[in-house]
């Protein structure tokens, strides 16, 4: 019995698709997922940009500012 089980998984050839019809898959995926992006609105990345842009500046103004202060620290130790 054991036999005629080997002999009926080993006829079961499993057939990869070609390479083509892979890359072709793989695109129209792609394709599909790409009409689900949901895009900013031009009002909405102005905003988002200058806010990107403030949040940069006040955080290397305390950078520079801590950064200064323990120069200071340290100097006053040495």
């Amino acid at each position: 019995m054991a036999e005629t089980q080997k002999k009926a998984a080993g006829s079961k050839k499993s057939v990869k698709p070609s390479i083509g019809s892979r890359i072709a898959a793989f695109w129209k995926g792609v394709k599909t997922e790409f009409r689900k992006i949901i895009w900013p609105t031009k009002e909405s990345l102005k905003k988002q940009t200058i806010l990107v842009l403030v949040v940069s500046v006040v955080m290397s103004v305390f950078i520079k500012a801590f950064d200064t202060l323990c120069q200071y620290i340290v100097g006053f130790i040495r």
